[in-house]
């Protein structure tokens, strides 16, 4: 097969969680298949820190990665957790989908803003920048 190992960006909206199930479902039949569940911490600007802010980010991102690891140990396939952090997700994701080898990106789209309401802006910027093939999960799309 193509596919040895898919990177999923997951931010927490319905769409992402449908890009984890939708990435499992995928590599069930191939217990060998690695699997990347990456969340983007988004920092504040440089020069725009406020106070309290950094904390609430790295709560939240925590309580994200220990979502993720659960869901990690319901599946047959070998994944890693990754929470990433910075000012670009788009080019974070890029990087972490390079850096793991990864063969296919699948995230979700919650359809605001973006090209005619179809791809957010994350999601546009991946699928326009990527090396590997991008699968965008709609949040109303049906996974039959």
């Amino acid at each position: 097969m193509w596919c040895h190992k898919i990177l999923v960006a997951y931010d927490g909206s319905p769409a992402s969680d449908k890009a984890i199930a939708l990435a499992n479902s995928i590599a069930a039949d191939r217990p060998e298949m690695e699997l990347v569940y990456a969340h983007v911490m988004r920092l504040v600007g440089a020069g725009m820190s406020m106070v309290g802010v950094d904390a609430v980010l790295v709560e939240d991102a925590e309580a994200m990665r220990r979502k993720l690891e659960e869901m990690a140990a319901g599946s047959v396939n070998p994944v890693t957790v990754q929470v990433l952090s910075g000012t670009s997700p788009a080019e974070l994701i890029l990087r972490c989908a390079r850096e793991e080898g990864c063969d296919l990106i699948i995230m979700g789209s919650r359809g605001k803003g973006g090209v005619g309401g179809y791809l957010g802006s994350v999601s546009y910027a991946v699928t326009k920048s990527a090396s590997c093939p991008v699968l965008i999960v709609k949040e109303d799309g049906d996974l039959r």
